[in-house]
């Protein structure tokens, strides 16, 4: 009530003193109303309202309030009314938060941008994080447009203000600011505005000391005394030490943050041991951030990463935690690309293998999750073009041939995704003498989305056996996919007709899709005959008019005849694809042959059908 009140009191405020605003009450046209400001004069009483949505609307428009009341009564009446209403819904105080940050030329341009801090400031001290965040958002951008002078008095000010308070949310939005405040003011100013943020990385709320972490990499950039650096290094090492993990835990982060502020030896040597600490460090959250960030951490201390970094990823590839075991798998890939060396996956393997060893084996060491071996699975394939088709023949094969075997779908779903990657790089003999067995076998797997994803990288495969291997080989497989019990099996078969006829050319087609298609016309279960008509949508899409003419068009004109509906719908739908996708049909063919079947399919008894049909003949631009 009281917030109501306020915004009640100075609503009416500015609305007695905007000029050729008038009383809401008097009727639009009374003499002497200058009705352009009508709007404006809405838009300050809806500050006042009780309506949070009225409101809102009204925050976003302050740019028009601010130029109908002038940049100076914008400053004494407006920004002070504004500072009132802090305590007012979210979403309105995140609006009025990015609405301040764009204010400064409501107030008179960068010479009064101090003015808009009361507002902010207040705003700061909410306990909703996400409208501080958006403050101090604001005062940053504040601040980069004041002079050095204003900044050291004013925002100096206020960074003391919000650090001393008694409220951990407003120490929290003190720890944004300092990163602009430190580039702007001199460094004479500077120790003041350290010795604050020191106090705030010990204090003792665990919150305040995590946002103080949160932003070591940022106050490092701006920071010039070599002294200051040697402290912040020593604030730093005390951080990742916190008894608190939701602190430690940024002390990845920061490790990258501050290796990338100089690339030298000695510098990267004090940050090191931290990095080691935390890959020993008793919560698995700190380690999987290690992990998880392998190969920013690779690139940051690339001189050093193969006896720093590496080694600690190793470890970390075993550990307890099944989370960070997953992120780790995950990650091998990219934590390779810095160590393509024999050495490297001789010291690899071993952890490998324990991931894949079949349970029969060694039950006692095998890695019980399948989440873990689903990670390491959709990245080992990433492998192979690092090492080469010679380690890959002699290492890598081996842990392929047991992950694409494992009993969790997920983790054959996993790998089934690069095997196209794979071919590129191991070579015919050995996709034909060891992978394929594999991929036949996958090919009919009991889960439905196995299935889908090998048929998905037949065109890839049949790009590297060539025509005649791929042929003998895995067509066989078409035949079972265009049966399918499930349709997006089906449907993913016809689309990859058209890809391998893109590959293998249409006289391939010919002579090993079309009659199994044709086979699909007779056979008694009607969604397989739906298969066929797909197809020949599909499989339009590349071919030239012979082709259509002497394959497709026939099919599609043998399944308009048939006795189920929802085929005869589905050759309606082909002729229109075959029309729209090639125009390939020759004249004679469609003026002969296809609109006298559409003329007949129009005239059928089922009204789908019969819909389909009229709606197929006005695309291919026949009339009835």
């Amino acid at each position: 009530q009281a917030a109501a009140g306020a915004r009640a009191h100075w609503a009416k405020t500015l609305l007695r003193g905007c000029p050729g605003a008038v009383v809401m009450d008097r009727a639009v046209g009374a003499p002497g109303a200058d009705t352009s400001l009508y709007p404006v004069a809405v838009l300050i009483d809806e500050l006042r309202n009780d309506d949070p949505q009225l409101r809102l609307n009204s925050i976003r428009s302050l740019s028009t309030i601010a130029t109908a009341l002038g940049v100076e009564r914008s400053r004494e009446e407006l920004v002070p009314f504004l500072q009132e209403i802090a305590d007012d819904d979210d979403e309105v105080l995140i609006t009025l938060a990015e609405q301040l940050g764009r204010g400064v030329p409501w107030v008179g341009g960068p010479t009064y941008a101090h003015t808009l801090i009361g507002p902010l400031e207040e705003l700061c001290n909410v306990e909703e994080q996400s409208v501080r965040e958006k403050a101090t958002e604001a005062l940053r951008s504040l601040t980069r447009q004041m002079s050095s002078e204003q900044a050291v008095r004013h925002i100096c000010a206020l960074v003391t203000r919000l650090a001393s308070h008694e409220w951990c949310s407003s120490r929290m939005s003190s720890c944004g600011l300092f990163s602009e405040a430190l580039a702007k003011v001199p460094e004479t100013k500077q120790d003041d505005l350290l010795k604050t943020y020191f106090r705030l990385c010990g204090d003792d709320a665990p919150m305040v000391r995590r946002q103080a972490a949160q932003v070591i990499g940022n106050v490092a950039e701006v920071v010039r005394e070599e002294s200051s650096l040697d402290e912040l290094l020593e604030t730093f090492d005390k951080l990742a030490k916190d008894d608190q993990d939701s602190v430690r835990i940024l002390a990845i982060n920061n490790c990258i943050a501050l290796g990338k502020l100089n690339s030298s030896k000695e510098w990267q040597a004090k940050i090191i041991p931290v990095l080691k600490a935390c890959a020993e460090d008793k919560s698995w959250r700190v380690r999987y951030m290690l992990v998880a960030h392998a190969k920013q951490l690779c690139e940051v201390f690339e001189s050093s990463a193969s006896t720093s970094v590496v080694p600690l990823y190793l470890r970390l590839l075993a550990d307890q935690e099944v989370e960070v075991r997953a992120v780790a798998a995950a990650r091998v890939a990219d934590v390779a690309s810095f160590s393509p060396t024999r050495e490297f996956l001789e010291t690899l393997m071993p952890v490998m293998e324990r991931l894949t060893l079949p349970r029969e084996n060694s039950p006692h060491v095998r890695e019980h999750s399948p989440h873990v071996r689903a990670s390491l699975a959709g990245a080992v394939l990433g492998l192979a073009p690092i090492f080469g088709a010679e380690l890959t023949v002699e290492h890598l094969i081996s842990i392929f041939l047991h992950l694409i075997r494992d009993e969790s779908p997920e983790v054959r779903l996993k790998l089934i995704g690069a095997l196209g990657d794979l071919s590129a790089t191991v070579g015919i003999d050995v996709l034909s003498q060891s992978l394929l067995p594999s991929i036949k076998e996958l090919g009919k797997d009991r889960q439905w989305r196995v299935r889908l994803a090998v048929l998905e990288c037949m065109p890839s495969i049949a790009k590297y056996l060539g025509e005649t291997q791929f042929t003998e080989e895995l067509s066989s497989l078409f035949a079972l996919w265009l049966m399918d019990p499930v349709f997006s099996v089906r449907d993913a078969a016809s689309v990859n007709f058209r890809k391998l006829a893109e590959v293998l050319g249409l006289s391939w087609c010919e002579t090993h899709v079309v009659p199994q298609l044709q086979a699909l016309l007779t056979h008694k279960n009607y969604l397989y005959r739906i298969s066929a008509a797909l197809c020949a949508g599909s499989l339009s899409g590349v071919a030239a008019a012979p082709f259509l003419d002497k394959h497709l068009v026939p099919l599609v004109l043998e399944l308009a005849k048939d006795p189920v509906p929802n085929v005869r719908v589905n050759a309606a739908k082909t002729i229109c694809t075959m029309h729209k996708s090639c125009g390939g049909v020759s004249a004679t063919t469609l003026e002969g042959r296809l609109v006298p079947c559409l003329l007949r399919l129009v005239a059928d008894e089922d009204p789908d059908v019969k819909f389909f049909a009229q709606r197929a003949m006005s695309q291919v631009g026949a009339h009835a």
